[in-house]
């Protein structure tokens, strides 16, 4: 694999918003990387390969990097080791291990029930047998008030999937769920099933942040209506975490 062909597979998984598990993706890439011999376990960051592969990765990966702070960080979370006679980092069992983990990341499900409540349970299951924390709205239990609970669940989220049918974007609710996920800055996984494809101008009245994020982010789609497509549809979903299958 060449430093190219890592990155854009990199590139496909969305970030978790939360700073600890924004530190364990970086150091499960980190491990990842070293895995595909595109580095060397031992990170000597006056090298060539740190400079012209590492280094240039991790900034376009993570906003604001800076191994001043960040390595530092890696280090208290035992994904790095300094070995201060050699002035380098030895990246961890501890970071290699995370490669055989889905991650303990949050994950909120959104569907219209008229339309995907099928499809979002097998969405949840198949998560919830990788590792993950999926959360639907019918794990909400009775006499929460299910407006307010929906939004804190939304908004604690490292992740927000939507499933989108041909009449999801028709409930207000859901606009105001992907509306929560915006403000809240969690990246948005949307799977277009049933025929869906999104179009600006089918959706006049779909605020404009709604509009651009259902327009330009990476999408997941189920081509055809078989077991097939949606099979492959959610093998898709779990690359995205990292997670083969």
């Amino acid at each position: 694999m060449t430093i190219d062909e890592f990155i854009a597979k990199v590139s496909m998984r969305p970030l978790p918003q939360n700073s600890i598990a924004k530190y364990r993706a970086m150091a499960r890439e980190l491990a990842e990387g070293a895995l595909e011999k595109l580095w060397f376990t031992t990170v000597d960051i006056n090298s060539d390969i740190f400079k012209d592969r590492i280094k240039p990765f991790l900034e376009s990966r993570y906003s604001n990097f800076d191994y001043n702070n960040d390595f530092p960080l890696l280090i208290a979370y035992q994904y790095l080791e300094r070995n201060d006679k050699q002035r380098n980092y030895i990246i961890t069992k501890e970071a290699f291990d995370l490669l055989a983990e889905a991650g303990a990341y949050s994950i909120f499900i959104s569907y219209k029930r008229s339309e995907s409540s099928a499809f979002a349970l097998l969405v949840r299951n198949e998560l919830k047998a990788a590792g993950l924390s999926p959360f639907v709205d019918m794990q909400l239990q009775p006499g929460q008030h299910w407006h307010a609970e929906l939004e804190k669940n939304i908004k604690s989220s490292d992740y927000f999937i939507i499933l989108l049918g041909n009449k999801t974007l028709e409930s207000t609710i859901t606009i105001q769920q992907i509306q929560w996920a915006l403000d809240a800055k969690i990246a948005i996984i949307p799977i277009w099933h049933n025929g869906f494809a999104y179009k600006s101008g089918d959706w006049s009245k779909i605020p404009l942040e709604v509009d651009t994020a259902l327009r330009d982010t990476h999408t997941i789609r189920v081509i055809e209506e078989n077991p097939l497509t949606y099979d492959t549809a959610l093998r898709e979903l779990l690359n995205r975490f990292g997670i083969s299958s």
